[in-house]
């Protein structure tokens, strides 16, 4: 059932024997899991039904790097969904090496190894709606053309596989009326948990402090707590629950907040291919229907060989704000940007009317092209629940900019600490040190270049860097939107970490995280996936250790 917590009276004590706080990707996934065990379950959700309000403003806090990442309060969103509400879709599993020691980059190593996730993986196919569980083109797209490259043979580099596309779902909209219907399930809404109350002898969480913005507050009692509020939030409620406590819950080891990552993300080249209009660079269908988009990847043995972290590539579309691209759509998506985009405009500068001129004669030079295109994009995009993820244009000339998506290391200084200032129920917000190593961009560098000679040496094509300085292009790349991985980070050791191999909070019986703040290494690959599938195992693990009652 969904409740308003505004309306619970100040001081009452609720009991459950599971309380989940955050009803995103993975405290969604695990209610859902839990339905017919007969447990009596709150998931406390900080945001509304549909909208944030003035729980938005909590996510605030203090950052080292505005350049190259994006302020705290952004691309993650408090509401029943959580940052389902913006999440594009894509998904693709961790590799097998992704949960290996590599002797390359430091801390690595998950406590099991890739095959454990295998059917956690299938599972959470189902709840993010993605298609079945394969993701190499001859078997996912029976009668496609096998190759991107026609001509290109797999082996240190490979062009075999896929990434797919969720509708997107927003778990908040799908699973809501399963969710109200459930009569052992209480969804709290506005609802924020601001601090986890420990036993006297710290090793159990006796209760969960809630505060809403009508004044009033309340605890949870629960035998079993999990958070799943997402990997900055998660973090900021561990540091701040100080009683007993006093460096934070967790925090034993002194990883807590340590060892953050995002994904490191850009373009600075572009691919020249001689293979003509054969090229198979944009989206997908599989027979159910599901979007997916082959992608560029390095095999196992060339990352050991190279020592490069993981990461993807992708062809892609030249840059809307370029007139030189000379394609009609894509200008009218710039104008359209340009108009919509209030001070952007202002950013242009002096030249700015000499630039919108280029692109209306792209325009008028290829009207046709854009009346043609953007009607279909449009049903496409807009019209269907399963949408396309994004305009993609074939190139002309055969050029296409060339994405990269990699992980970083978990390197201990990047990390997040409790900041000066409050929030409004009096918890203190985060503040981030955000940094990208030398090692971290080193690798990207190498993966384009080995790119570049197998391209050329298979006579299918070669690079172009978008300038002279590529360290400097390197050192101008940017964080990844709203994958905040890495902070309480997994560890068989608790010297090492702060969860076990189960997700417990190391020495705190009762207390279990479900975020991508327990991966160890991030992988090149989007976290929601393997947020739903860590949850799923998660939901396993309650199930086979919680006294429950499985309902007919």
């Amino acid at each position: 059932m969904l409740l308003d917590a505004r309306s619970i009276p100040d001081g009452q004590t609720l009991t459950a024997d599971l309380c989940i706080i955050g009803a995103g990707a993975a405290g969604i996934t695990l209610a859902m899991e839990l339905l017919t065990t007969g447990l009596n379950i709150i998931l406390l959700e900080a945001g509304g039904k549909t909208r944030a309000g003035d729980s938005q403003a909590l996510y605030q806090g203090a950052l080292n790097d505005p350049v190259r990442h994006l302020p705290l309060d952004q691309a993650r969103y408090r509401q029943l969904g959580g940052t389902t509400s913006l999440w594009g879709g894509r998904c693709i599993p961790f590799d097998s090496l992704d949960f290996d020691q590599r002797e390359w980059v430091a801390h690595s190593g998950w406590p099991f190894p890739q095959k454990v996730m295998e059917d956690f993986y299938r599972r959470a196919h189902t709840y993010c709606e993605c298609g079945g569980y394969d993701y190499r083109v001859s078997s996912a797209l029976p009668g496609a053309p096998p190759s991107m490259l026609p001509g290109f043979e797999d082996g240190d580099v490979s062009t075999s596989g896929i990434e797919r596309w969720s509708p997107p779902t927003q778990f908040g909209k799908v699973y809501r009326p399963i969710l109200a219907r459930a009569e052992n399930v209480r969804v709290l809404l506005h609802a924020p948990a601001v601090e986890l109350q420990a036993s006297p002898d710290g090793k159990r969480i006796d209760s969960v402090d809630v505060a809403t913005f009508s004044g009033r507050r309340f605890n949870v009692r629960a035998r079993t707590t999990v958070l799943a509020g997402g990997g900055l939030e998660t973090t900021r409620l561990l540091l701040a629950s100080r009683r007993i406590h006093r460096e934070g819950i967790g925090n034993h080891s002194d990883w807590l907040g340590r060892g953050y990552m995002s994904h490191i993300h850009g373009v600075i080249a572009s691919a020249t291919l001689t293979a003509g209009q054969e090229v198979m660079f944009g989206y997908e269908a599989d027979p159910q229907g599901v979007f997916c988009r082959r992608r560029i990847g390095f095999s196992e043995e060339a990352q050991r060989r190279h020592r490069l972290l993981n990461l993807y590539m992708l062809l892609d579309r030249p840059l809307v704000g370029d007139p030189d691209h000379g394609n009609a759509v894509l200008s009218a998506a710039f104008l359209l940007k340009r108009l919509l985009g209030g001070r952007q405009q202002e950013q242009l500068g002096k030249g700015k009317y000499a630039l919108y001129w280029r692109h209306i004669k792209n325009i008028l030079a290829g009207s046709p092209q854009a009346l043609s295109v953007l009607p279909k994009f449009g049903r496409k995009r807009l019209l269907q629940r399963r949408r396309i993820p994004s305009l993609l244009m074939r190139s002309r000339s055969n050029a296409y900019y060339l994405y990269f998506q990699s992980e970083q290391i978990p390197h201990r200084d990047n990390r997040v600490t409790l900041g000066d200032s409050r929030d409004e129920f009096g918890t203190p917000r985060l503040r981030l040190h955000f940094g990208v190593t030398e090692q971290d961009r080193e690798s990207v560098q190498r993966a384009h270049e080995l790119l570049d000679q197998e391209l050329r040496r298979q006579n299918c094509g070669y690079l172009t860097y978008l300038g002279k300085d590529v360290p400097q292009l390197m050192r101008d790349v940017k964080a990844v939107l709203g994958h905040h991985v890495g902070t309480t980070r997994m560890s068989a050791d608790p010297s090492e970490g702060v969860v076990d191999s189960q997700c417990r909070v190391h020495g705190i019986a009762n207390l279990f995280i479900a975020s991508s703040s327990v991966f160890p290494t991030s992988s090149h690959a989007n976290p929601t996936l393997t947020i739903v599938a860590m949850a799923l195992r998660l939901a396993d693990h309650l199930k086979s250790t919680q006294a429950v009652v499985t309902r007919v």
